[in-house]
């Protein structure tokens, strides 16, 4: 329960933050309903498996975006990123490990009724 917390408040923050660095953007918005559905799958459990999934994919998505991040530094044959970017490389990749925690998260059992 607490990594979901913790994938969805990193994921709103690396989101907010690209959208003040970036500007306006569809991704920074599909990512920021993506938190928006784990949180909320915390006190709806019939979201559980969806939002697990949903969580996989985007620790997946975030450390693809971290690594053409990387790639992007070396273009002119040296490593150099701006203080925004190593501000976004470090959010996406707490981001990313925090999503790829979701291969280890259980969904919740449903509860069975007893006689």
């Amino acid at each position: 329960m607490l990594a979901r917390l913790i994938f969805s408040v990193c994921t709103a923050v690396t989101c907010l933050s690209s959208l003040l660095v970036f500007g306006l953007s569809w991704w920074p918005l599909l990512f920021l309903a993506l938190a928006a559905f784990v949180c909320l799958s915390l006190y709806i459990k019939a979201l559980d498996y969806i939002a697990i999934l949903l969580a996989r994919v985007g620790g997946v998505l975030a450390l693809l975006g971290l690594a053409l991040l990387m790639l992007a530094a070396t273009v002119g044959g040296s490593f150099h990123l701006s203080p925004s970017n190593w501000l976004m490389a470090g959010l996406m990749l707490t981001m990313a490990l925090s999503g790829l925690s979701a291969f280890f998260w259980q969904h919740a059992e449903p509860e069975t009724a007893e006689e």
